[in-house]
């Protein structure tokens, strides 16, 4: 009987260091000091995680949980030699993200798709003839 309660103990042991390794996710923080748009999402400046939770979805989530975006995005075949980053496109005073560079773990190396919002802001900036598609580069820790 002690044997049979032994085993058990280990496999619930077992079974809970896996559900914690399986829970663990690589993630960056990023300051961003300027607000911008992931897909059609407004979000504040500040300071950011930026997680994987599954294979090609990214979820942005600000220091204190108050902002959230989730969305699906492609593999980026682009890469950082200079640290983890997020790379923004501009359109007038507007800045939506485009892509992530991660050097370090290549699961988060991520083109992210263009949303409504940011084809309507690319359209009024050719129809002004404004500077156009400015990539704008922040820091990833």
């Amino acid at each position: 009987m002690n044997r049979i309660s032994a085993i058990g103990l280990l496999t619930i042991a077992s079974l809970a260091t896996c559900t914690g390794a399986i829970a663990q996710q690589p993630a960056l923080k990023a300051n961003i000091p300027f607000d911008f748009r992931v897909g059609d999402t407004w979000m504040p400046a500040g300071e950011y995680t930026i997680s994987s939770p599954l294979r090609q979805v990214i979820q942005f989530r600000s220091a204190y949980q108050a902002k959230t975006a989730t969305i699906v995005t492609s593999q980026s075949f682009y890469e950082s030699r200079s640290g983890s980053q997020l790379v923004f496109d501009k359109y007038g005073d507007q800045y939506f993200l485009h892509r992530i560079l991660c050097p370090t773990v290549s699961a988060l190396n991520l083109n992210v798709p263009r949303g409504k919002a940011e084809n309507q802001a690319r359209s009024r900036s050719l129809e002004a003839k404004l500077p156009n598609g400015e990539e704008t580069l922040v820091a990833a820790r």
